[in-house]
């Protein structure tokens, strides 16, 4: 825990960076820290001794405070980016196309490349990305199972996902074939659906 007198040199070093600040003329820090017209006044108005004296002093002349909401607000889009990498990560593991990275996360192939390449994951050129008739009917019987209306969702990713990891089979080929089953439904089969 801080003693005090970390936390009085750590506050008048702060201060004494706002000072030269203003001295060079960068007002914009102290605005966003909150300071007025006056209190910038005060702190340009302040002498070389007058700073030698409050960095030496064990007394702080600044105190601290944590905006808890934003913080919380913070921490929430961390925890959600987080999520969000890790589906990233998931889904080029289980062999997910520039396209399909693309569509869900707007990466573009250069970054999927980028990627790939640090994961150590290799791409086979060809049609790997097939499912055979048996495959083709499992995903469909597990898609149904799940129920998602709509395949461009993050939900509708994550069982696509899963039945890739379930099966074993490529998740670029999973999504082809639920791609292919929307687009073959018309819009009030798949409208019905979403309202069940």
């Amino acid at each position: 825990m801080m003693n005090n007198n970390h936390i009085a040199q750590a506050t008048n070093g702060l201060l004494t960076q706002l000072v030269l600040d203003l001295k060079s003329g960068y007002l914009r820090r102290c605005e966003s820290l909150g300071l007025d017209t006056q209190q910038m006044q005060v702190l340009l108005s302040l002498t070389l001794e007058d700073l030698h004296y409050l960095t030496n002093s064990q007394v702080p002349v600044m105190s601290f405070q944590i905006d808890y909401e934003i913080l919380t607000r913070i921490q929430q889009q961390a925890r959600l980016e987080q999520k969000r990498l890790e589906s990233i990560d998931r889904a080029l593991v289980l062999g997910g196309s520039i396209e399909l990275m693309q569509h869900y996360f707007g990466l573009s192939s250069a970054e999927v490349a980028a990627r790939r390449r640090i994961a150590g994951i290799d791409v086979r050129s060809g049609r790997g990305n097939v499912l055979s008739d048996e495959d083709n009917a499992q995903v469909w019987l597990s898609w149904q199972k799940a129920g998602i209306a709509d395949a461009d969702t993050a939900d509708g990713l994550d069982v696509m996902m899963l039945t890739a990891e379930q099966m074993d089979v490529s998740l670029t080929a999973v999504w082809h074939a639920v791609h292919s089953w929307h687009k073959s439904q018309p819009a009030s089969v798949r409208t019905a659906r979403k309202m069940a």
